[in-house]
């Protein structure tokens, strides 16, 4: 008899994650027969239960805060999206090594796809403001220039704004928002005290807000958004839609997002 398939997310805190329940309804789907265990190392041991997982015949991790950076460095062979996010969020067991690659902007993409086309929204000019420069607004910012979006950036430290727009200038320009521009697409990376920024913001008609984040640290946000669209949308589709990407990088198979139930 076949062992199951050994999958896992690693991440410190990890006791609220929803990856389990997740990849278990993708396993169900797909008639795969897989072990997926949370881990959660301190910063010092994080390197050794990864090299015990793999070492022990596991397939694949899931990445999560604050360990993104690690796994970059963890991993033998980088996709080129997880060069530009710089940041890894899932790691596959391969013949020639450990690979690490990113699946949050391709999450974010397919999600806010997923909900144009449900609540019927067309983007006028594909402009989007991303509220944040940080690990993870960099995937996001990277898969919007990849799909044609103008990104404009708020942040509180310049400097890290300018960055992210230095290390993405080969995909496209990232600018600094002024009041001046209407955008389609607003996106929160940021945990807390986000809604200040939307009275900073022209919304073009029909614009959509997305908050990253999911559950209560969503809702102030998406709360204030109201006043200014009609179209607030919060993380937990990018969290399916990238855990599936990530299910499909290991297994070859890939689920049906819309199935889901968490």
């Amino acid at each position: 008899m076949n062992k199951p398939l050994r999958y896992g997310v690693v991440g410190n805190p990890i006791s609220h994650s929803m990856s389990p329940q997740l990849h278990q309804q993708f396993a169900e789907q797909t008639g795969l027969d897989i072990v997926y265990s949370k881990y959660c190392p301190s910063t010092k041991g994080f390197n050794r239960v990864l090299n015990d997982f793999f070492q022990s015949g596991g397939k694949g991790l899931n990445i999560t805060a604050p360990f993104k950076l690690d796994a970059l460095e963890y991993a033998d062979l980088i996709t080129d999206r997880a060069k530009d996010s710089n940041s890894v969020n899932t790691l596959v067991y391969t013949p020639e090594g450990i690979l690490g690659d990113s699946t949050d902007g391709m999450g974010f993409l397919r999600d806010l796809y997923a909900k144009q086309k449900e609540h019927n929204i067309d983007f006028q000019n594909k402009r989007a403001v991303l509220l944040g420069a940080g690990g993870v607004a960099r995937c996001i910012a990277q898969s919007l220039l990849l799909d044609g979006f103008e990104v404009y950036l708020i942040n509180r430290t310049l400097s890290k704004a300018e960055q992210l727009a230095k290390d993405l200038v080969h995909l496209g320009t990232i600018k600094l928002y002024s009041v001046s521009i209407a955008v389609d697409l607003i996106v929160n990376s940021v945990s807390f005290n986000a809604e200040k920024f939307l009275s900073q913001i022209t919304f073009a008609d029909n614009s959509v807000a997305y908050n990253l984040n999911y559950g209560d640290k969503a809702g102030q946000f998406l709360e204030a958004a109201k006043a200014h669209t009609n179209n607030q949308f919060h993380g937990l589709g990018m969290l399916i839609e990238q855990g599936a990407e990530s299910f499909g990088l290991w297994t070859g198979k890939y689920p049906d997002t819309s199935l889901v139930q968490l």
